[in-house]
């Protein structure tokens, strides 16, 4: 059954390598989307090495549950044999016999709860992290792993991310990952089949970071709660590099009206910012910038740090914000303004 299985998929692979590119969905069952990996500019381009994140289909709030993962229970990643193994493990991130997230002779991953930088701890005591064969990642728990636990300090699973420095990406194209998570009821199987685009170059991106959110374990800025006409009590801290891949350093933030702003560095424009606000609402506003260079979590790579500040308008209700670098990634914020 199995092999049968792999074997629709494969054939889901190549019809998928053939269809427009509008055509093709994010996920499948119970995968939404996959994506570039925030800490690297280049692990989605085509000769780089692999690091992408899988999200699940559950909301990132926090509010709302994710995923359990219960003691001895895995999830299995399963990556086409387009991309190249070099060889060596995958293991638990850290220091031998964990692995470095820049090693490049072994793999790693982590467990994430819906914002970057808050795993679930990624501790041999609470899962382990194996290569089956060459091309299958698999996760398992070594305890329950469930929503609403204080030691895990979030929600629950959401998202897997892959630090895989012991693959290359393949040629530029759409390619699926197969999900087998045993995370339904009871440790029930679930399945889904993500679409990895893999880019012929790097692009601009702007990128959701949480380590200057405080001392860990890092706080959520993606969604906060303010009065109206007040600033959010976190400011929002992104990564960004430009097309080139190289840290997008003097970036800054041009309001033209309530509802948009713009992304600006060295005069030219590079990027848009919309504020969907309640109905009738004023006084909305980001503020932010110049970028400046640091090094990015995890890996170690230089980068551009922005920091954004938004302020509630004169209405309650909900404030989402997108931030799209022009021809890159883009990051959605959210804000609750009560009374």
């Amino acid at each position: 059954m199995r092999k049968l299985f792999l074997f629709v998929v494969s054939l889901l692979t190549l019809v998928a390598m053939a269809v427009p590119v509008g055509a093709v969905p994010a996920g499948s069952g119970i995968v939404a989307s996959v994506t570039k990996a925030p800490i690297d500019p280049a692990g989605d381009v085509a000769g780089e090495r692999t690091d992408f994140v899988i999200n699940l289909d559950t909301s990132l709030d926090p509010a709302i549950d994710g995923r359990a993962l219960l003691a001895g229970r895995t999830i299995k990643i399963t990556l086409p044999d387009d991309f190249e193994y070099l060889g060596g493990g995958v293991t638990n991130p850290g220091p031998p016999p964990g692995c470095p997230p820049n090693a490049g002779t072994c793999g790693t991953g982590v467990l994430l709860q819906g914002w970057p930088q808050n795993p679930i701890p990624p501790s041999p005591a609470n899962y382990t992290l194996h290569l089956e064969g060459t091309h299958i990642v698999v996760y398992t728990a070594t305890r329950d792993l469930v929503p609403g636990d204080p030691t895990l300090n979030g929600p629950g699973i959401k998202q897997m991310h892959l630090i895989l420095t012991n693959f290359v990406n393949p040629h530029a194209g759409r390619y699926e990952f197969l999900v087998e998570a045993e995370t339904g009821p009871g440790g029930a199987l679930e399945t889904g089949v993500g679409v990895v685009r893999v880019r012929p170059k790097p692009r601009a991106s702007i990128n959701v970071t949480s380590v200057f959110a405080g001392p860990p374990p890092f706080a959520n800025t993606i969604y906060q709660s303010a009065g109206t006409d007040s600033p959010a009590p976190l400011e929002w801290n992104f990564l960004v590099w430009d097309r080139k891949g190289d840290p997008a350093v003097g970036v800054t933030v041009h309001q033209v009206n309530d509802d948009k702003a713009q992304l600006k560095r060295n005069g030219r424009v590079i990027g848009t910012i919309k504020i969907d606000a309640p109905p009738g609402a004023s006084g909305q506003a980001v503020t932010g910038g110049p970028s400046i260079e640091v090094i990015a979590p995890v890996k170690g790579l230089p980068t551009g740090r922005l920091a954004v500040q938004f302020t509630t308008g004169d209405t309650p209700g909900l404030y989402t914000t997108t931030l799209r670098m022009n021809n890159g990634t883009s990051a959605t914020m959210y804000v609750t303004a009560t009374d």
